[in-house]
């Protein structure tokens, strides 16, 4: 299998994962979890919120995970809290971020298997006791190996960039705590940039801007329903304008109140949040060697749920004159990529890197 790409990022490498058997990718997110499997040259994908309801005495005594758990944020009972594991991409809670994993592997793994090797993916910036916080957390899950990459590394991996080239090669992977900003060359990364804004922010600047306008309360998941259903971004090109209905609480009469929301309110919420995303990538582009910038122009993607967005390609080229890419599976890349080095332990090794460039 060519790990490293092809050079052309439209076209999807089918990799033969026949490598060391049960090992599981996962991206270990701020909003969802995304587990990939891999089976011989595809991959089982399974996705949970990266959500844990515990007990309010006891943050360390978890009652539920996942989609269930998700369903009770905003409607618990005061002894029950149901919250996220992970803020803006960093691991606040050992226990809970351990509960997790446990469920992200028992999903990806038949009962009774072992897990042989897990690789997590993690924003680009994480501290190293934020690393080993990971390794020991999917140690303590149950895996016999763990291995802590980067998202924006796994992501080139997963959407099949010619990340071994000399040329270089550019991830956008907007996450919903963080968006990672990663060049890579030569099959390791060369320069980094994390910016801590992401979807959530803009989930929540719509229900700021919501309360703002209209005098009513909308959930978050509702926020995030109409981003999806109806957003954009900013940019030179004439995009259709969508609308959709959210019913919220008026704050005046305390009753329920239909909205509309439309693209334009969308793309006025995402601005803070692609003007920080637009401020790193200058700082990215600023750093980068004339010798890479053939390449991050030929083979930059952008991944990550709010990659959706449109417009979103066409900001990027109007501020920087970089055409980007949007991956077709921008909600699994980070995941496959790291179901492809667990399954090839030696795949990121500098001898097997420079190899395969040859």
């Amino acid at each position: 299998m060519n790990l490293f790409g092809t050079g052309n990022a439209e076209k999807k490498r089918q990799p033969n994962v026949a490598g060391i058997s049960n090992s599981l990718g996962i991206d270990l997110g701020t909003l969802n979890t995304v587990i990939a499997k891999p089976s011989g040259d595809k991959f089982d994908l399974y996705q949970i919120p990266s959500v844990v309801a515990v007990k309010k005495e006891d943050a360390t005594s978890v009652l539920a995970v996942g989609e269930e758990a998700k369903l009770m944020l905003g409607r618990t009972p005061e002894d029950i809290i149901a919250l996220r594991p992970l803020k803006k991409g960093v691991i606040e809670s050992v226990a809970q971020a351990q509960a997790l994993l446990v469920k992200a592997m028992e999903i990806g793994i038949k009962k009774g298997e072992s897990v042989g090797r897990i690789v997590i993916g993690i924003p680009g910036d994480a501290s190293e006791v934020e690393k080993q916080a990971a390794e020991k957390i999917g140690l303590k899950a149950g895996a016999d190996y763990v291995l802590v990459i980067s998202e924006g590394l796994a992501a080139a991996i997963g959407a099949g960039l010619p990340i071994a080239e000399p040329d270089g090669t550019m991830v956008v992977d907007i996450g919903a705590g963080s968006t990672d900003l990663v060049v890579i060359s030569l099959g390791g990364i060369t320069d980094i940039e994390t910016v801590r804004y992401g979807g959530d922010d803009i989930d929540n600047n719509i229900v700021d801007i919501v309360k703002e306008k209209y005098n009513v309360g909308i959930g978050i998941h509702d926020a995030e329903a109409a981003k999806i259903k109806v957003g954009m971004i900013h940019c030179s090109e004439d995009l259709e304008i969508l609308t959709t209905e959210v019913i919220g609480k008026s704050a005046e009469t305390n009753r329920p109140k239909k909205i509309i929301i439309d693209s334009v309110l969308v793309a006025d919420a995402a601005e803070p949040v692609m003007k920080q995303i637009i401020d790193g990538l200058n700082l990215v582009l600023e750093r980068l060697s004339p010798e890479l910038i053939t390449g991050v122009f030929n083979n930059s993607v952008a991944v990550g749920g709010s990659s959706q967005l449109r417009g979103l390609r066409e900001r990027i080229c109007d501020e920087l004159s970089v055409p980007v890419t949007i991956s077709e599976d921008p909600m699994t890349v980070v995941a496959k990529g790291a179901a492809i080095v667990a399954a090839e332990p030696r795949a990121l090794e500098p001898e097997v890197r420079l190899k395969a460039m040859k």
